[in-house]
């Protein structure tokens, strides 16, 4: 049962990616929708999917899921720090590179997530 539960939170946390992703891919940036969607991410992961001990999942990938995890978390926080960099970027040429940092991590996150998903699903 905890394991469908883990399987929601990460597909939470997945839309929540998707959903940030497309507010960084559109020609008007509104930076207070990304800053929001960005929170909305990390509070997923670390009050529903951080909070759950992989020790209670019965699930043979649980090093796998560890090591994701990491990597999510790590990401996350890079992701934070590239949106602060955005958020203070004056010139287009500027703004411009940090929106592709900021598109690769998202793109990042994303496929970690839908990594973990699919092992869930064995």
């Amino acid at each position: 049962m905890l394991l469908k539960f883990y399987h929601q939170f990460y597909q939470e946390l997945l839309l929540k990616l998707v959903k940030l992703q497309n507010l960084v891919l559109t020609e008007d940036i509104d930076m207070i929708a990304i800053k929001t969607t960005y929170e909305q991410v990390q509070t997923i992961f670390q009050q529903q999917i951080l909070s759950v001990s992989l020790d209670e999942l019965d699930c043979n990938a649980i090093p796998l899921l560890r090591s994701a995890q990491t990597e999510i978390y790590k990401n996350l926080r890079l992701l934070g720090t590239d949106l602060l960099f955005l958020t203070s970027s004056r010139q287009e040429k500027t703004t411009g590179e940090r929106l592709e940092k900021v598109e690769g991590k998202v793109k990042e996150l994303i496929g970690y997530s839908q990594g973990i998903i699919e092992q869930l699903k064995q």
